[in-house]
């Protein structure tokens, strides 16, 4: 009979932990010097800006530290190093006793190896499982991820799920085995709200049910707030602050998490009017620099002194458990950073013509075919990606497209970009038709509209040094070559938070967030006049994704340059967008105005994703809306409300069988919802649920 395990016992003490890797470019000191402990039933969430080492961290006590490296200090799991048993002893705690959820599933996924069979081969590897038992917990794994269409999911390669799609099956696989310790790194970077919100549940029931401990790392702070029951704050490679989630959001005792908490876009549901996001100047100290006897945050901090700069501070135990690493904890508040500003909202001049206009798009993928070539019934139908949808963008405008994994937003952005053709519609660039295919557009069309990929792993040259990423755009669209160059792909670096140094190092040897960062000063760098940015900010932590942010607007107001940005942060969304366009199963479910759109009345599946988003304060009350299933991949035309399947607010038969009619809002005649119920019945449930939750 297996022993019963203690609710609040030690699960993993770090102790003293440091990671040096060895590059030819010289010593990477990722992790400096980091100890925290993890009790089962509780989850430790830790944050910090891109190249803090808070990945590497979790890399470490899993072992797998690539190239050369020296680590030092002790990861204890249930009171034995594992620094130190055999490797055959720590392959079979991976995937069966520790797990982890990676950042990338695009490169952590088996291209060759159907995604079914890769989450069976876990449960056959650790558990024993035979082939049939394995098929059938998937199934399960799959369902309780979201994933509708178990068999169809599992027969497909990664390459044909769409991120999210990719993400939900790491975490499946993850918790094939109902590990004892978690390990999430950056699990829901890629995944919309309403399925982020499920993940989330589902790591509330791990820890329940299985009595885990899991170790959260994420640049998210409304996931740690919602979800964390410990945050520690790293920065370069050191603890720097660690509390209880709610005295860290609520006292924070570090100005670099007083920092980082400024940084954070208001809550979408924010009534109040409109600020401008702050960031931290500089960048996170370099890894490649030595550990001096110093506080690394120094030179960014807004209250350092001579002491700061000459003395390591220690780490002091400021009260019922909430430690930090500042000589000048008690007199860290709110206005430490600075008061905000108010941001002052575009106006539209109504004569100008839109730079892209878009009438009834439509992409379908594959083709009709029958069962005897040229007779019998129809098999394997289009999936119908994008349907009918239009809009229009004006000059120095941005328009947010957002909606649920599945819902047809890539597809779009690329049909614009050309990168896939469009089956049906128009597409215009300053009223001129635009070809479908990117290889028939002049030159000038192809440099007016370029794009930025959700995925810098795999849009990245991994064989190539960041400079050519930069220098050929450069040299391409704006015919800069040599020290002219060099100095202006320098200045690109910096102006998104880098340093010359990166122009040398190869994608690999960035983080995610680095490397996103770069995939943006490569787009900055061809002067285009429509830039489509696919979840650009995703894989950004959020003080970097600040300065990011208030540099698309500075850009924008500099160059005139129009934006088309897809975020499933609808909290970025709100900060940068002008019009939003809400997309669900390829339809238009509501386009309008920022303002209009994200206030009732809303479509009841704008209404979903608003409730959803996860707020950056764990005394929030939840509201969320639960959306049953995911998103349908439709091969046929619905008969009735493309969302009715989902509907919480249904009203009955007509939904299924009419189409819903584009009603306009009288407040606002660019404010346009396809939806059955009457506006004013909208707006009056939705405010009274709102009121109710409040």
């Amino acid at each position: 009979m297996t022993p019963m395990k203690d609710h609040n016992a030690s699960l993993l003490q770090v102790e003293d932990l440091s990671v040096t890797f060895f590059t030819p470019n010289g010593a990477v000191r990722a992790v400096r010097d980091v100890s925290f402990e993890v009790r089962r039933n509780e989850v430790l969430g830790i944050v910090g800006e891109s190249g803090c080492g808070k990945s590497t961290v979790a890399y470490a006590i899993l072992g797998y530290l690539p190239g050369t490296f020296r680590l030092g200090g002790a990861i204890r799991f249930e009171g034995r190093d594992i620094t130190k048993i055999p490797a055959a002893e720590l392959r079979k705690l991976r995937g069966n006793r520790i797990a982890m959820v990676y950042q990338d599933p695009v490169t952590s996924l088996n291209p060759f190896m159907r995604v079914g069979p890769q989450v069976a081969e876990v449960l056959a590897q650790h558990l024993g499982h035979s082939q049939g038992e394995a098929r059938l917990r998937t199934a399960e794994l799959f369902e309780s991820v979201g994933l509708a269409e178990h068999a169809r999911i599992g027969r497909r390669y990664p390459h044909e799920l769409s991120g999210g799609q990719q993400q939900r099956v790491m975490i499946a696989m993850a918790l094939a085995c109902d590990p004892d310790l978690l390990i999430l790194d950056e699990p829901t970077t890629g995944l919309d709200v309403t399925t982020e919100a499920t993940v989330l549940d589902l790591i509330r029931d791990l820890k329940a049910r299985v009595n885990a401990g899991i170790i959260l790392v994420t640049h998210n702070l409304g996931v740690v707030a919602q979800v964390a029951d410990r945050v520690a704050v790293m920065y370069a490679g050191h603890l720097v602050e660690e509390a209880p989630v709610r005295a860290l959001f609520k006292s924070p005792r570090h100005p670099y998490t007083a920092g980082l908490l400024s940084c954070v876009p208001q809550p979408v549901t924010d009534a109040s009017e409109g600020r401008l996001l702050r960031s931290i100047p500089g960048s996170v100290y370099s890894a490649q620099e030595e550990t001096k006897q110093a506080c690394l945050f120094a030179s960014r901090c807004p209250m350092a002194r001579e002491e700061c700069r000459t003395q390591a501070p220690p780490v002091v135990d400021t009260g019922e458990g909430h430690l930090s690493k500042c000589f000048y904890w008690q007199q860290v508040n709110g206005a430490l950073w600075g008061m905000p500003e108010v941001r002052r909202d575009k106006t539209k001049d109504a004569t100008v013509a839109p730079v892209l206009a878009v009438r009834g798009l439509r992409h379908f993928f594959g083709k009709p075919r029958r069962k005897y070539v040229l007779f019998g019934p129809m098999r394997n139908r289009p999936v119908r990606a994008v349907v009918d949808v239009g809009f229009e963008v004006y000059p120095g405008q941005t328009l947010g497209i957002v909606g649920e994994s599945g819902s047809g937003k890539t597809t779009l952005a690329r049909n614009i970009s050309g990168l896939i053709d469009r089956t049906g519609g128009e597409v215009r660039l300053l009223d001129k038709d635009l070809a479908p295919s990117v290889e028939d557009r002049t030159p000038a069309q192809r440099a007016a509209i370029r794009m930025v990929f959700q995925n810098p792993t795999a849009s990245l040259n991994p064989m190539l040094p960041v400079r050519h990423a930069l220098m050929r755009p450069l040299k391409k669209f704006q015919g800069l070559r040599g020290k002219e160059g060099k100095e202006r792909a320098i200045a690109l670096l910096k102006a998104v938070g880098m340093e010359p140094g990166h122009m040398d190092r190869l994608p690999g040897e960035l983080s995610g967030g680095q490397q996103q960062r770069v995939a943006l000063a490569a787009t900055f760098a061809g002067k285009a006049d429509i830039i489509v940015a696919d979840e650009a900010v995703s894989a950004l932590d959020v003080s970097v994704q600040a300065q990011v942010l208030n540099l698309l607007k500075q850009h924008q107001e500099e160059s005139g340059a129009s934006y088309i940005f897809i975020s499933h942060d609808l909290g970025v969304v709100r900060y940068i967008s002008d019009d939003i366009l809400v997309l669900y199963a390829g339809h238009v479910a509501e386009f309008g105005p920022r303002t209009s759109v994200l206030k009732p009345p809303s479509h009841p599946y704008t209404e979903a994703l608003l409730s959803a988003a996860p707020a950056p304060d764990p005394d929030a009350t939840p509201t969320r809306i639960r959306l049953p299933g995911s998103v349908p991949t439709l091969r046929e035309a619905f008969k009735g409300c493309f969302f009715a399947g989902r509907c919480p607010r249904k009203l009955g038969p007509i939904c299924d069988e009419t189409p819903p009619p584009a009603q306009t809002n009288p407040a606002d005649g660019r404010h346009v919802i396809h939806c059955h119920i009457p506006l004013d019945d909208l707006a009056k449930a939705q405010m009274d649920r709102s009121a109710l939750a409040a």
